[in-house]
């Protein structure tokens, strides 16, 4: 049962984040939404990451609310698939194929221990989100022994993508858009991370393209933005570009190529 703790007014929601570095832990209000406190558990090693987890997880602050609902947010790659096409028993093949990995990469992942690397992967780590509003599905990973370590706890933890989180949000976002006059109008909604980059384009609602890829600089982010925008052939006077997270240099650079930016 999810509902702990004696601080029950209104209710709490926990968020527990999975990244490759640790574990980051968010007590949400469900009444307004705020953030009441937040946590974070570094891992050195991969192959400590249930432990520090199962640590964290005993954190005497946790009693102090009442969860009404819990979720594991695995910060992994993802891939988007139309739900019309989506086939469970396909999931894994469909991952690699999305992202490969070289056979070097390979030698060197398998001879760190505790790391999982896409090759080593199984069926049982191979998850999915269905997005019912954009007809879509995120599939991603996570570690099946992180996942049974929260069940101890929390055994109806709901597991989530961060990225079909972040696509939800830009969805949300583009509902409430105006219907622009020019029916060929693409909305691309770009979010800018520490590491990474997300983006998602819509055409009046409806989703074109969702993609993360790896960037930890302007430099890269630039390239890839505008990789990104040339070969969706986006126009860079109609189209509109809704950054966030962007440096001010960021803006500049992208803004000497696209005019619509916000």
């Amino acid at each position: 049962m999810l509902a702990t703790g004696s601080n029950s007014l209104g209710g709490y929601r926990l968020s527990i984040r999975c990244s490759a570095d640790g574990f980051s832990f968010s007590v949400c209000s469900l009444l307004g939404g705020s953030v009441i406190q937040t946590d974070r558990f570094p891992v050195s090693e991969p192959s400590s990451a249930v432990d520090v987890l199962r640590q964290a997880l005993q954190k005497p602050y946790l009693m102090d609310y009442r969860f009404q609902s819990v979720e594991l947010v695995a910060d992994s790659q993802a891939t988007i698939v139309p739900l019309e096409h989506f086939n469970k028993s396909n999931m894994l093949a469909f991952y690699r194929l999305c992202f490969p990995l070289k056979s070097e990469e390979r030698r060197t992942k398998s001879e760190e221990s505790g790391v999982r690397s896409n090759f080593q992967l199984s069926s049982a780590d191979m998850q999915y989100q269905i997005l019912s509003s954009l007809e879509a599905v995120m599939i991603f990973c996570l570690d099946q022994s992180l996942l049974r370590t929260v069940q101890e706890c929390y055994p109806d933890v709901k597991v989530c993508s961060a990225d079909a989180l972040q696509l939800e949000r830009f969805a949300a976002l583009q509902e409430k858009r105006p219907v622009p006059e020019d029916a060929e109008q693409r909305d691309a909604y770009v979010s800018l991370g520490e590491k990474s980059l997300f983006i998602a384009v819509f055409r009046r609602g409806k989703l074109l393209y969702a993609a993360s890829q790896a960037a930890d600089n302007d430099a890269d982010r630039a390239f890839l933005l505008l990789g990104i925008w040339r070969a969706l052939d986006l126009n860079a006077q109609r189209d509109a570009c809704h950054l966030e997270g962007a440096s001010k240099e960021l803006q500049k650079t992208i803004g000497e190529y696209i005019l619509n930016i916000d």
